[in-house]
C-alpha cells in the first residue's frame, strides 16, 4: 500500500464526509470512483533460452526467461464503477478501469563471442497501458458495526497497449525498437475480496484486493525481432496473473 493510495483515501474521506447525506439505508443505486496499485504481477513474455547466432557483431546471444515484473516497476489503476443492490447481500456492477505500466531498463540476456566474456544484453521498456471494461457480482456480510466485508466475481474485456522496447547492442550505443506483443482486446477473468467502511449514510470508503487473469497470448510480426535475435514463434505476450490493490469511495443514492 503506497503513499499515493493512502492520499486518496483521506481525500475521498474528507470529500466524502462532506457530501454524505442522511439517506435511508436502502439506497440500491452507487457510484464508486477508485485508485489502484499493483501488488504483483507473475508471468512472462517469452520463453526462449537457446543461444542465437549473432552477425554484427559476430557472437551468440542468449536471452533470459523474461518476466513482467521484469520489465515494468510499478502500475496505477484508476476508474468508476455503477453498482445496483438487489438486496443487501447481493450487488451487481459494471467498472471500466484505466492502468499504467511503467518500463524498465531491463538485463534481458547474455552475448558471448571467442575469447570475449559475456556481455549483458539490456533492453528499455516503453511504457504501456490498458483498459479494462467488466461486469460482475458481489456478495456482501452484513455485520452491525458498519463494515462490510465482500467477495465478487467478474468477467470482461481488456484492451492491451502494445509492447515495445528498445534492445541495445553489446558494447555499442545503438539501439533496435522491436514490437514483442501487438495491441490487442482480450478477455479476462477476475475474483475479489474486500470490505467497505460506512462512516455516514449515503457514503462508505472500500479497499479491493483482485486477482485478475487475462487470456492474452499476442504475439508480434515485427522485423526488427529477427535483428536483435528473436523471431515471431517465440516472443510473445503471454497469459498471466496481476493482483491490483485498490482504494475507493462510494457514493449511495
Amino acid at each position: 500500500m503506497n503513499r499515493r493510495i493512502a492520499t486518496l483515501l483521506m481525500l475521498v474521506a474528507g470529500g466524502g464526509a462532506g457530501a454524505a447525506h442522511a439517506d435511508s439505508a436502502d439506497n440500491r443505486f452507487g457510484v464508486v470512483v477508485f485508485l489502484g496499485d499493483n501488488a504483483d504481477m507473475p508471468g512472462s513474455f517469452h520463453e526462449q533460452s537457446v543461444a542465437i547466432d549473432s552477425v554484427d557483431p559476430p557472437g551468440t546471444i542468449t536471452y533470459h526467461d523474461l518476466k513482467f515484473s521484469d520489465a515494468y516497476n510499478d502500475r496505477y489503476s484508476v476508474g468508476a464503477e455503477f453498482d445496483y443492490n438487489f438486496n443487501p447481500s447481493i450487488t451487481a456492477f459494471g467498472r471500466i478501469a484505466y492502468d499504467s505500466f511503467n518500463g524498465e531498463d531491463t538485463h534481458v540476456g547474455e552475448f558471448t563471442s571467442d575469447g570475449v566474456t559475456s556481455v549483458p544484453v539490456h533492453a528499455q521498456f516503453d511504457d504501456t497501458k490498458t483498459q479494462e471494461y467488466d461486469v460482475g457480482a458481489r456478495y456482501n456480510f452484513i455485520t452491525a458495526s458498519g463494515f462490510t466485508p465482500f467477495v465478487g466475481l467478474a468477467l470482461g474485456a481488456e484492451h492491451l497497449g502494445a509492447t515495445r522496447a528498445e534492445y541495445r547492442k553489446p558494447e555499442d550505443t545503438s539501439y533496435t525498437t522491436v514490437t514483442l506483443g501487438e495491441a490487442d482486446t482480450v478477455f479476462h477473468q477476475r475474483i475479489e475480496t474486500g470490505v467497505q467502511f460506512a462512516p455516514s449514510d449515503g457514503f462508505s470508503v472500500g479497499v479491493s484486493v483482485f486477482a485478475n487473469n487475462v487470456d492474452a497470448d499476442t504475439k508480434s510480426n515485427d522485423p526488427n525481432l529477427a535483428e536483435v535475435g528473436l523471431d515471431t514463434t517465440t516472443a510473445a505476450v503471454h497469459s498471466h496473473w496481476d493482483y491490483p490493490v485498490e482504494l475507493g469511495g462510494v457514493w449511495k443514492f
